[in-house]
């Protein structure tokens, strides 16, 4: 059974949805003694897509993409698998995401291979990404010592998340995962540098 990008969007926001206990009657809630904090948040002047420019490389080449997928690591030595996007404008990449959002926002959903949803508070756009190719590496530590592995995908999905702005507007994007993909092959670095 095949799912059309808008059923795997709502699935993926199924399935990281906080359970019901977490959001049990009172959890979170002020009380009378303890008044709701009035905050204003204006919108950062920051690049809204700073973040996912970390997971972005402009070359058409493989090796090139998870050369940089693999450098990620030596700035978050923590992190266990790194993502770039490759093989397609930073323009095509932003104009989908930014699309996707006018279009939720004007009440259709046009030819594109991007769409979003509104999480239930407003407060965070949910948008997927469709036709992409990516390499994504993973990292384990066997017997004290990392291994990396690198996987090319074509005509893949990923999962973004955005801060919603007036419950309207595409505020700075906040995570990126991987959804799915057509598994190419497994991409081999020359000369890795240790992280």
């Amino acid at each position: 059974m095949a799912l059309n990008p808008l059923e795997l969007l709502l699935l993926h926001n199924a399935l990281t949805r906080p359970s019901p206990a977490t959001n049990a009657a009172g959890a979170g809630q002020p009380t009378s003694a303890q008044p709701a904090a009035v905050t204003t948040k204006e919108p950062s002047m920051a690049n809204q897509f700073e973040f996912l420019d970390k997971h972005f490389d402009p070359t058409d080449i493989p090796e090139v993409a998870a050369q940089t997928a693999y450098e990620r690591f030596g700035n978050y030595p923590n992190a266990r698998t790194s993502t770039v996007i490759f093989n397609i404008s930073w323009a095509a990449l932003t104009d989908a995401i930014k699309h996707a959002v006018l279009n939720y926002t004007n009440g259709g959903v046009y030819d594109t291979s991007a769409f979003a949803t509104l999480s239930a508070d407003g407060n965070q756009w949910n948008i997927v990404v469709t036709g992409l190719q990516y390499v994504n590496a993973s990292r384990t530590i066997v017997r004290g010592r990392p291994e990396y592995e690198i996987n090319e995908y074509n005509n893949g999905s990923v999962f973004v998340k955005a801060e919603a702005l007036g419950a309207q507007l595409l505020g700075e994007v906040v995570h990126l995962d991987t959804g799915f993909g057509t598994w190419v092959q497994q991409v081999q670095l020359k000369n890795p540098a240790t992280y």
